[in-house]
């Protein structure tokens, strides 16, 4: 009996040992790229330094390709140990994990599904075959609503919107020179600035969690009078749920600047005709939770915005008058929310639209290179 005990725990304790004519192969995962050229790079700078790798491509729902990179296959748990320890001290990977397999695993970037090969030259053959054959790509994204490292985006985007405003500081200009004005408090807030701005805009993913964008184009209330308006900013992942029951759920941040002109004419409270000429310059800063998987994303947020311009008024009826007032928004903070949809791989259509004191809706369409 005290034999037969020790031999079962012998078994319990030491399933390797006990089990050793079942073959296993140990591979350490130390890569997840988006892009297969980042995967086949990383997996060159590896083998510089005489580890073998292995890139292996996952379809994962809602999230897209992702290209998996191993070293191996190593023939017991002591030498994955080893070479985990070594790879760490070279720093060549952040996060590594070990995975333990019945069977050698080759490379399949071009299929997309999981294939074993009982032979190692065989295996090596693929990941060859792989670096030579251009593969069509889907576009990536990064992290959120994020584009991936280094790619490109190009878009159109029509935005209307409605700012209230209040004068802070009034002159009136004569031929004689200007002078300032007291305003009431009743008076000073009836003086929004609305537009229209039709923008060419791009993106740039410095990295999976950081993109840069720029903009450029007119803002109008009349098409007859049109002005430049320019931009731009940088827009922050701060998290994305791969997987269980939040999947998709994200958080960003994006800050924002946007600066330009407009002239239009408008009639008071009081029904007189002014012509406005506007110079505006604005910062803005969002914060949005939103859901995105490989069709669509949904997401609301809160925006808080510090809005300038300084506008000259004429008056074109009734008594001549020029005022030059300094304006800013009345209201800083505001909430906005938004949908995309994303009509093929690489292109999107997007509306979103903001209120409380400042109430716009845009509508885009943007195509990812």
């Amino acid at each position: 009996i005290l034999s037969t005990l020790i031999a079962i725990s012998f078994l319990l304790l030491c399933p390797e040992i006990s089990f050793a004519a079942s073959k296993y192969y140990y591979y350490l995962q130390v890569g997840s790229f988006r892009i297969k050229k980042e995967a086949i790079e990383f997996i060159a700078q590896i083998e510089k330094h005489n580890y073998k790798g292995v890139a292996k491509s996952e379809k994962i729902a809602d999230q897209g390709q992702w290209y998996i990179v191993y070293i191996g296959p190593l023939s017991s748990r002591e030498e994955a140990n080893l070479t985990l320890r070594s790879l760490r001290k070279k720093k060549l990977a952040k996060y590594i994990a070990v995975h333990q397999k019945k069977s050698l695993v080759s490379s399949n970037l071009i299929t997309g599904k999981q294939v074993v090969d009982e032979k190692p030259i065989e295996a090596e053959k693929s990941l060859a075959q792989v670096s030579a054959t251009k593969m069509k790509q889907m576009p990536q994204r990064g992290i959120g609503r994020n584009m991936a490292v280094k790619n490109f985006a190009l878009g159109y985007r029509h935005l209307y919107r409605e700012i209230a405003t209040e004068v802070t500081k009034r002159k009136q200009i004569t031929s004689a020179g200007s002078s300032t004005v007291v305003i009431s408090d009743s008076e000073k807030d009836d003086f929004p600035t609305s537009m229209h701005i039709d923008s060419i805009y791009a993106r740039y993913g410095l990295t999976n969690f950081l993109e840069i964008f720029l903009e450029g184009g007119v803002g109008y209330k009349e098409t007859s009078s049109t002005s430049f308006v320019y931009g731009g900013g940088l827009q922050l992942s701060l998290f994305e749920v791969i997987n269980g029951v939040f999947k998709g759920l994200y958080g960003n941040l994006t800050g924002s600047y946007l600066s330009g002109d407009v002239e239009y004419e408008y009639r008071s409270p009081a029904r007189n005709k002014w012509n406005k000429e506007a110079e505006f310059d604005e910062v803005s800063l969002k914060g949005e939770i939103g859901v995105i998987s490989s069709r669509f994303a949904v997401y609301f947020g809160a925006v808080f915005l510090d809005y300038n311009e300084t506008t000259k008024r004429n008056k074109l009826t009734g008594s001549s008058l020029v005022y030059e007032d300094e304006v800013e928004n009345e209201t800083s903070v505001g909430g906005y929310a938004g949908a995309e949809i994303y009509l093929t791989p690489s292109a999107v259509i997007k509306i979103s639209g903001q209120v409380i004191k400042k109430e716009n809706i845009f509508i885009a369409f943007e195509y990812h290179f």
